[in-house]
């Protein structure tokens, strides 16, 4: 049976890393199937192309995998194959599909199936039922109502199939299939201290529950993790055979257990794996002990999710951490020579100018070597959407407009919790980036002159200013 497997593209830069969730599902159909898969966030060019490429494809099966901001593309492009041929059976997974199944499935009528949460054996199961009914579409109430976790539609009707925790035993599934994509195309997530770079998932879920995290919904809570070894033979793979000179652990939570990351170091010690690595974790899950071993195994540079300055702020959100903590772990991070980049957000629930303003001096105080500041939004699957869901779905936002890096006044991404406006929030993010970096603050008051006196003096009092006098910084949050 042919599947053709899609990565939705997004209006935005590139994709930097290759789609590894869809990448294990390929992994697992291909022993079967005839698998082709596109990354279309790579390849943009090809979104435009998709009809000529389904219809050279043949596929039985089209599966699409989207983010929210994705998810209108996935629409699309299964319209168009559809008007192909209507046979193809449309599935689509993914965060936001886990988080609205149904909904997604009212949205576009011509989706056939939502596969809810981690797809690999799901996905397998579904295919393999198909492979045996030529007329699996018109049989598909029958065919799927032991499927777990499941939405599917028969004619006019949704079926939501039971939603019992079926999660995957992480240490079974095959290693992502890399090959299926243009690997060398990929130029790697964030700073790199060598290319290529790649990344790769060593634990699925987090323990934790903030209220801007939508990641449950297709991991659950908790932290599953895999076997020392399994983690570094595919590090050694992606070394020898795509010649990878840095990797990153893409995990939620890399460090949410202390003794598993000493078996990791360990492993990666004992077959000189050589290479720089960085992780994403929290400042109140590391130690000086666990920081020295990352740190002779390899790793260079730590993400940190500071996210606010005001601990009243990071109780809002149920950060379970406090601004102390951050400052300990900054400390502690420095002390072993681990370089830092720090995730901060402005827009949090309860957020006002007095927190932002805390939120900048404390970034300047932690005085991390990388940063980025993000404005919220409010990602379906997170607490925070459910809490405000009257409210966001009255604004009848686009779903691509779900852009946390929103740069355009124009645009219409969902603000909840806070009085202060998109405007603001984004004249708050470039006073935040421009005092932390004084390259951002030239280049960008040099292109204010060049492409608009007036804007220049407006810039000049709200942003620039603020980013280097003490007297404009205190105007612009009083």
């Amino acid at each position: 049976m042919k599947i053709l497997m899609l990565n939705a593209p997004t209006k935005e830069h590139p994709a930097l890393i290759p789609p590894l969730g869809i990448c294990y599902i390929a992994s697992i159909l291909r022993k079967k199937h005839e698998v082709k898969l596109i990354d279309l966030d790579l390849e943009k060019e090809k979104f435009d192309r998709i009809g000529e490429i389904i219809q050279k494809s043949n596929p039985d099966v089209l599966m699409v995998s989207a983010l929210t901001p994705q998810i209108e593309y996935a629409y699309s492009i299964i319209k168009t194959a559809k008007k192909i041929n209507e046979k193809i059976v449309a599935i689509v997974g993914g965060p936001h599909a886990s988080a609205l199944p149904e909904r997604t499935l009212k949205e576009c009528k011509e989706i056939d199936i939502v596969v809810i949460g981690e797809g690999e054996y799901i996905s397998e199961r579904i295919c393999d039922i198909i492979s045996k009914d030529k007329n699996f579409l018109k049989n598909i109430e029958k065919r799927l109502k032991a499927i777990n976790k499941i939405c599917f539609r028969k004619g006019k009707k949704i079926f939501t199939n039971e939603q019992k925790t079926e999660f995957v035993d992480v240490n079974k599934i095959p290693f992502p299939a890399r090959d299926l994509l243009k690997f060398d195309k990929y130029d790697g997530w964030g700073v790199k201290k060598a290319s290529p770079s790649t990344h790769i998932i060593a634990s699925r879920g987090c323990p934790f529950n903030c209220v801007y995290c939508s990641e449950k919904v297709v991991f659950g809570r908790g932290n599953r993790r895999r076997d020392a070894k399994n983690v570094v033979d595919e590090i050694e793979l992606l070394k020898k055979e795509y010649k990878i000179k840095e990797f990153a652990f893409y995990d939620d939570l890399f460090t949410a257990n202390k003794e598993w990351v000493k078996e990791i170091c360990e492993e990666l010690i004992k077959k000189r794996i050589n290479l720089p690595w960085k992780l994403l974790s929290r400042v109140d899950t590391i130690d000086l002990e666990t920081l020295q071993l990352m740190k002779k195994a390899g790793c260079w540079m730590i993400f940190y999710g500071y996210e606010s300055g005001s601990d009243k702020i990071l109780k809002n959100i149920n950060k379970m951490t406090t601004v102390e903590q951050g400052i300990k772990a900054t400390i502690l991070t420095k002390k072993v020579g681990i370089k830092i980049f720090a995730f901060f957000m402005l827009g949090n629930i309860g957020e006002t100018k007095d927190t932002i303003k805390k939120t900048i001096l404390y970034s300047k105080k932690i005085s991390p070597d990388y940063f980025q500041f993000s404005i919220v939004r409010p990602d379906p699957g997170s607490p925070q959407y459910s809490m405000y869901k009257e409210e966001i779905e009255k604004k009848k936002t686009s779903w691509k407009e779900y852009y946390a890096f929103v740069k355009d006044e124009k645009s219409n991404l969902p603000v909840v919790g806070t009085e202060l406006s998109l405007n603001e929030l984004i004249k708050y993010r470039k006073i935040a980036e421009y005092s932390l970096n004084r390259k951002l603050f030239f280049v960008h008051l040099a292109k204010d002159i060049l492409n608009s006196p007036r804007k220049t003096i407006k810039n000049l009092r709200e942003v620039y200013l603020p980013c280097i006098s003490k007297k404009y910084f205190e105007k612009a949050f009083s």
